[in-house]
């Protein structure tokens, strides 16, 4: 699976290098990153939606 990554990604001279050894860990890292960014803005998102269709929020009827 990392040589099929690192060759459509990198190139096959960067997979099976020295600096792959590198590259490797810092794609899972970046990876992980980008899912834990992902989960953090998704659970926000729900708050702020969850929080604006509370009652309290919503009104029906206009006084103007």
């Amino acid at each position: 699976m990392w040589e099929l990554l690192m060759g459509l990604l990198i190139g096959e001279v960067v997979g099976k290098s020295r600096v792959g050894r590198f590259v490797r860990p810092a794609l899972k890292l970046f990876a992980i990153g980008i899912l834990i960014a992902s989960l953090i803005y998704t659970c926000v998102v729900l708050n702020a939606v969850r929080e604006r269709s509370r009652d309290t929020h919503v009104h029906t009827h206009s006084i103007h």
